[in-house]
Order: C-alpha cells, then sequence, then structure tokens
C-alpha cells in the first residue's frame, strides 16, 4: 500500500492526475482519501473532493488528517463558517494543536470575529511566541477593533523576530498616521517600501504623508512612483490635489481617476471643494 501512495505522489507531482485517480481508487487508507481529494480538488471537480472525504470520515470517524483537508477545500470555496464547524471537529480530536488553533483564528479573523480570533492566537503564541504570522494576525485583529495602540504594540513584538516584513512596517506607519504621528509614519512607509519596492500601495502611503506635511515637491514625486508601478483612482485623486495645492491644473488627474473609478467623483469634489462636470473638467468651486 505503501508503494501505491508514494506511486501516487509521484504521478501527482508530473501533473498526471487522472492516473493517480486511477491507482488510488480501491485504497482505502487516510492518506489515499485526502490524495483522492487533492486530486479532484486539482481537477476542478470540488464536490467530488468533498464526498471522498466525508466517504473517507465514514470508514475514518476520528481521522483529523480528513477533517484539516476538508476545512481547507471548504476554506478555499468560502464557505468560510462551514471550515470552521469542522476545525471545530478537528480540535476536538486533538484540542492542543497549535496549527489547528491557528486555522481557526484565521477563520475567525476572515469572518471577522476578531475578538474571538485574538483568543485562538493567544494560546497559538502561548505554545510559540515566535509565531510571527499569528502575532501579524493579532495585529490586524487589534487593529480592526479600533485597539491601535495594542496593535501597534503587537506589530513592535513582532519586528522583533521578522524586522524586514513590509506589512508590519505599513501597518505601523498607517497606525502612526491615523494617531497623527505622520513624520513617524513616513518613516515606516518608507522602511516598508524599502523591503517591498514593487508596490505601488508603498509610495503613494508617503506621498500622503508628505501631502499631509505639506511637503508638496515630495509628494508629487511618490504619488508618480506610484502610478508607474500601478493604476488606481485614489492615486490619480491624490495627485490632483497636489497638482490644486499647487496651484495648477488637476483636470487631467480628475478623469483618470473618475475613468478608473467613477465613484470617487463625490469624494474628488468634496476633497477638493469643487464641482466636476461629467466630462471630469472643474466646472466651478462648490
Amino acid at each position: 500500500m505503501e508503494d501505491i501512495l508514494d506511486r501516487a505522489e509521484e504521478l501527482i507531482e508530473e501533473n498526471r492526475l487522472d492516473e493517480a485517480l486511477s491507482i488510488l481508487r480501491d485504497v482505502e487508507l487516510v492518506e489515499a482519501f485526502v490524495l483522492r481529494a487533492d486530486i479532484l480538488r486539482r481537477l476542478g471537480k470540488v464536490d467530488e473532493a468533498l464526498r471522498i472525504l466525508d466517504k473517507g470520515m465514514e470508514k475514518f470517524p476520528f481521522s483529523y488528517v480528513i477533517l484539516s483537508s476538508k476545512a481547507e477545500i471548504l476554506e478555499s470555496l468560502g464557505k468560510l463558517d462551514e471550515a470552521l464547524n469542522t476545525i471545530d471537529e478537528v480540535l476536538s480530536i486533538i484540542p492542543y494543536s497549535s496549527e489547528h488553533r491557528f486555522v481557526k483564528a484565521r477563520l475567525l479573523f476572515k469572518l471577522g470575529r476578531y475578538e474571538e480570533a485574538n483568543l485562538e492566537l493567544a494560546e497559538v503564541l502561548r505554545v510559540n511566541p515566535r509565531n510571527v504570522d499569528a502575532r501579524i494576525m493579532k495585529a490586524f485583529s487589534y487593529y480592526n477593533m479600533g485597539l491601535k495602540l495594542d496593535a501597534l504594540s503587537e506589530v513592535n513584538r513582532a519586528l522583533a523576530f521578522k524586522k524586514d516584513d513590509p506589512k508590519l512596517h505599513a501597518l505601523k506607519g498607517k497606525i502612526y498616521f491615523e494617531t497623527g504621528y505622520h513624520k513617524l509614519a513616513l518613516s515606516e512607509y518608507k522602511i516598508a517600501s524599502h523591503y517591498e519596492p514593487d508596490n505601488p500601495d508603498h509610495y503613494y502611503d508617503i506621498a500622503l504623508c508628505y501631502y499631509t506635511l505639506k511637503m508638496m515637491d515630495d509628494a508629487l514625486l511618490y504619488v508618480d512612483m506610484a502610478i508607474a508601478k500601478g493604476k488606481k483612482a485614489i492615486y490619480h485623486a491624490l495627485k490632483a490635489s497636489i497638482l490644486k495645492e499647487m496651484g495648477k491644473d488637476p483636470s487631467q488627474e480628475i478623469r483618470t481617476a473618475i475613468e478608473l473609478d467613477p465613484s470617487i467623483r463625490s469624494t474628488l469634489e468634496n476633497l477638493l471643494n469643487v464641482k466636476i462636470s461629467p466630462d471630469g473638467n472643474i466646472d466651478k468651486m462648490k
């Protein structure tokens, strides 16, 4: 049986999925049910994959491996409540599994149940304080709960283990920016851009800091860097605001922003204190 499983894994690696499925057809082992489900998922037969796993659970009712595979598929389908129920079944079998508690925390986070996610993450971090992914999620949970100082503390703890993570520096910058520490935010956003130079959002964030600090030349430089690397309406909206502050015509940027996202028109009108015509020109001051 082990030879069959090994051969099936080789065939999967070679993308010979139908052959792998064929040799596993009559094998009734936990690993075989999981492999068959994985093959079916790769073939786009997700419902059939779930049926295979349910069949496996009938034969192996206490297999947390099969349940974990089922939860993974359900999560990939966006069926988060069902995935959460399945992970709870896993934890009823192996209650001290830090790995599966982290999966539960991730599902709770995706469901917007941040307080519950934090309880699970606290247990994960008790077992392994160096779990950076758990600390990052905990920081974002605190942030989404409006507990920005707690989020900042968690970010700093995570940075002690992973100082080159751009997500952490970007979140730290966001917290500083939203609490009015714009120069500190600027520093963090620049660090994030250093570690992730191809992400245009970092240059937008830097430009927004400079704009808030009334340093328009620097703001214009960085928003142009953002636009060079990506197209988003908010980039052009910020550039329009910068140009207006510099006494220059922002009409082209307004038009581009509205083309990319028509819903941004009212935001631009309020931001620039103007009335914008259907073709994107500034008609008059509001």
